[in-house]
């Protein structure tokens, strides 16, 4: 299986808005990568993703996964979100 993983602590806002808001899919439980804190993800297709990072394989307590770093296109006002077309 895959892990998408996005890091609250270089896209907070972003994260906040569209992974816990918006989507709902991020799963709460963190794992860290290289000493960083990302939240993992399970969703394929992210409407906001921008760019990923195929880190390759990683061993976790359950065994090993995939892991994409996931990043999120970056938020901007409300005024302006909405004016932007949406995928």
């Amino acid at each position: 299986m895959t892990v998408y993983a996005v890091s609250p602590l270089a896209q907070n806002a972003e994260v906040d808005a569209f992974c816990f808001k918006e989507c709902g899919q991020i799963i709460i439980g963190g794992i860290e990568i290289e000493g960083a804190p990302f939240c993992p993800c399970r969703t394929t297709l992210c409407r906001h993703e921008v760019k990923i990072v195929d880190l390759g394989k990683a061993k976790f307590a359950w065994g090993y996964e995939q892991v994409i770093v996931r990043k999120l296109r970056p938020l901007l006002g409300d005024k302006l979100r909405k004016e932007m077309p949406h995928d």
